[in-house]
């Protein structure tokens, strides 16, 4: 599966990565000299070993979570958690309340009370917001053409963002009502940025997991922030983002980056979705909700999702490169692959 992937290749970076004792003997080829031949150039290749396995382990239950809610309601070891969360992800009844910290709605170190009082601020701030773009008229929205066109964008990516889950499905539909309402205020909380296509799929899983449209919000604020540089028109992040991915290919699997270059596919365009908006679109539902928990934790660093689109690349290894695929039909084939994590 793509989390038993994921995690091998994670494993391994984390171990790669470590500072050697001093003193120990080095894997890596010695430094060439300095003055190399006339004509020659020296090419050093590392070679990597086998992955160890790794298995992930059970979910944080709300027991566990329990276990680390100290006195006036702060959490204690909160490290220790992050990292369960990591190698386990969370229990499908603890996320409303877990998610609301790993996305920086409320603070690990807040008491109860602070917390409650953050989250009446919080409404009010909102609903401030909700009534700037409410209670413009139609007459004024013709006249700002940069409003009307949030809103027609979002009523057209609204209207066909997980129509397939219950909470969406149907014509007239609640939960669709409140995707709306809280990306068109977004784009007052962020006018620069505003709505730009994709943000739905971000949003989307928050509220079926929040199910309270103020909670959903700050939390989706939180989820815009790590991702927010991969929706500016620049697309300079999401440039940076396919290089480094690109890199980290090249160490793990250069036969497989000598066939994408071959097949016109080196720029690993076909992976533009996947980072862009985490995966959203290429795993079963439920997965997304396990692998972003994981993704959220911060561990080992920031570009972990960097390793996950190595882990699918790993498994789709074999059929890209056997299939003989153009880069037309390689495009094809990763966007409409289906994936399973296997749900651990």
């Amino acid at each position: 599966t793509t989390f038993s992937s994921f995690s091998r290749v994670t494993n391994f970076f984390r171990g790669a990565l470590q500072p050697q004792p001093e003193g120990a003997a080095s894997d890596l080829p010695p430094p060439p000299d300095d003055e190399p031949e006339p004509g020659f150039e020296v090419i050093s290749c590392v070679e990597l070993g086998p992955r160890p396995t790794v298995e992930r382990g059970p979910p944080v239950t709300e027991e566990e979570w329990a276990r680390h809610v100290g006195p006036e309601g702060r959490l204690q070891q909160v490290p220790e958690l992050k990292n369960r969360i990591f190698s386990g992800g969370l229990s499908p009844s603890l996320r409303r309340e877990a998610w609301k910290f790993l996305l920086g709605y409320l603070s690990w170190e807040g008491t109860a009370e602070e917390h409650k009082a953050h989250i009446r601020k919080k409404t009010d701030e909102y609903f401030r917001m909700k009534l700037q773009w409410k209670s413009v008229s139609p007459e004024q929205e013709r006249r700002n053409s940069l409003l009307h066109g949030y809103r027609s964008l979002i009523e057209r990516d609204v209207s066909r963002t997980d129509r397939t889950n219950k909470f969406y499905e149907g014509p007239e539909n609640p939960g669709l009502g409140l995707l709306n309402d809280i990306l068109l205020t977004y784009c007052m909380y962020h006018f620069d940025l505003g709505y730009v296509q994709g943000m739905s799929d971000l949003l989307s899983p928050i509220l079926y997991v929040i199910q309270n449209e103020v909670d959903a919000f700050w939390c989706f604020c939180g989820f815009m922030e790590l991702v927010q540089g991969n929706f500016e028109e620049s697309q300079e992040t999401m440039k940076r983002q396919l290089g480094r991915l690109l890199l980290l290919l090249r160490v793990l699997d250069p036969l497989l980056c000598d066939f994408l270059d071959s097949q016109d596919s080196g720029s690993l365009c076909f992976c533009f979705r996947w980072l862009l908006i985490w995966f959203k679109r290429e795993f079963p539902f439920p997965d997304v909700l396990r692998l972003w928990e994981v993704l959220w934790t911060g561990l080992p660093g920031p570009n972990l999702h960097l390793l996950v689109a190595c882990a699918i690349l790993d498994m789709e290894r074999d059929t890209l490169m056997l299939s003989g695929f153009g880069s037309n039909e390689i495009l094809k084939h990763e966007a409409q692959s289906g994936r399973s994590g296997g749900g651990g």
